[in-house]
């Protein structure tokens, strides 16, 4: 029986008849030592391994309790592009020449209407005069700063033709181109020429051998060539005077048909369309100055 050195004495009755052998309890004790040695050192490897994914070895894990499952990791998620910066459409203070430059203007020709007064000096034979009187209407369209065009018609009107009570008439249709020669100062100068028709009515003087008269109507190609002269005097507004001659047809005294000039003139009021400036040179042509 060996004693254990360091053991009270009160003890040594109690394990009476339990025998110790030494050199089997050192080997033991060796070979729980060495184990103990290699778990530990395999524990350390574990966590210097694992320590990147997890927040620490040394945290304690318990083991989730029954009808509880474990809390999945956070999925990694991409960080969501960056959009580009919106664009706004930007009003530029100034914009480029070509937008500043002013549009060419129309070719439309511009409009002016006139209305007046009309009178005819008309020879109806070798000795005798028929006045008429009457209205006169006509629109001009302006293709140019020179050239254009006009459209007239007129009512001309004689009472009481030679005493024998009955009335002459001439009614007249014309067309034609006109050419303004001169502008200057509210001043407007020009030149036309005209044809078409006339329907001309009225009392025939026959011959001192025969006597008496007679009724008739004609209706032949007419014409007119001559000038006017304008004056503008408000905005829009301008008063002209034409004088022409004009070629008509009508029975003579030996009852036929025969062309007679007479001489024409007329007082009228003129309306522009588009304008004018008081006392400027220039009037406007269809979005152009032309005067």
């Amino acid at each position: 029986m060996t004693r254990i050195p360091g053991a009270p004495s009160l003890f040594v009755g109690y394990f009476g008849g339990i025998p110790f052998q030494r050199p089997i309890t050192k080997r033991a004790a060796k070979k729980c030592l060495f184990l103990s040695s290699l778990f530990l050192l395999w524990a350390g490897a574990a966590c210097a391994q694992e320590q990147g994914t997890t927040p620490s070895c040394t945290q304690s894990q318990e083991p989730p309790a029954r009808g509880v499952f474990p809390t999945p990791p956070p999925l990694a998620v991409a960080p969501p592009e960056a959009l580009p910066p919106p664009v706004f459409p930007v009003r530029l203070s100034n914009p480029p020449a070509f937008a500043q430059a002013p549009l060419p203007a129309a070719f439309a020709p511009a409009i002016e209407t006139r209305v007046g007064f009309s009178t005819l000096s008309r020879v109806s034979s070798p000795n005798t005069r028929i006045l008429f009187k009457g209205i006169n209407a006509s629109i001009t369209g302006q293709s140019s700063e020179r050239f254009g065009a006009t459209f007239e018609t007129s009512y001309l009107r004689a009472s009481n033709v030679f005493g024998t009570g009955h009335s002459n008439s001439v009614l007249t249709f014309l067309g034609g181109p006109v050419y303004y020669p001169y502008r200057r100062g509210g001043f407007v100068t020009s030149v036309h020429v005209l044809g078409g028709a006339a329907r001309v009515a009225g009392v025939v003087v026959l011959t001192p051998s025969t006597g008496g008269y007679l009724k008739r109507t004609v209706g032949d190609l007419a014409w007119a060539f001559g000038g006017s002269v304008e004056k503008w005097f408000r905005d829009s507004l301008a008063a002209r005077v034409d004088i022409d001659a004009l070629h008509t047809s009508f029975y003579n005294s030996s009852v036929k048909v025969s062309g007679d000039y007479g001489l024409r003139a007329t007082w009228g009021l003129i309306y522009y369309f588009g304008g004018r400036r008081p006392g400027a040179k220039i009037r406007s042509f269809a979005g152009k100055q032309i005067e």
